[in-house]
């Protein structure tokens, strides 16, 4: 009879090893949606940061295809949405479906450019989402150095 009791204590579990066993599955389960958590929040913010280099670039290359005559002195800030359709520019208030905000920045060159060609850089700030409060946003900066040809001037 002995050896039967002691045969079945070591095939059963004590109470202490299954509450154990439940507190570590429990725990790994509760880190792993902790990491999820951070997972969505770190990809969420990497496509951001990714759609805003988009921007800045696709709008550095269409300044760059601008003739002379027609670099912007200055420049309105362009709205986008979700999608990165263009909305447009905007003096005023945005449009109410806008997400990014994209305003360029241009410094001339210095010293005085040869007569043909000038070194500009130029400054973009990509801010998300557009419709927040200043301090609520997230701002990319991103720069590059633009040659521009000078315009003649004609005879």
């Amino acid at each position: 009879m002995t050896r039967n009791r002691q045969k079945r204590r070591s095939n059963a579990f004590s109470l202490v090893e299954v509450v154990l066993a439940i507190g570590i599955v429990s725990a790994s389960v509760l880190i792993t949606f902790g990491l999820l958590s951070v997972a969505g929040t770190t990809n969420k913010n990497a496509r951001d940061e990714g759609f805003a280099a988009r921007l800045a670039a696709n709008e550095f290359d269409r300044i760059r295809s601008l003739s002379a005559s027609y670099f912007p002195s200055s420049y309105i800030p362009q709205y986008y949405d979700s999608d990165l359709n263009d909305l447009g520019q905007s003096g005023g208030t945005p449009p109410p479906t806008a997400v990014y905000k994209i305003s360029i920045s241009f410094v001339a060159p210095s010293p005085a450019p040869s007569p043909q060609v000038a070194d500009w850089i130029v400054n973009a700030d990509v801010a998300y989402p557009a419709l927040a409060p200043t301090p609520n946003q997230s701002v990319y900066h991103y720069t590059t150095l633009m040659n521009i040809p000078i315009p003649t001037p004609s005879p």
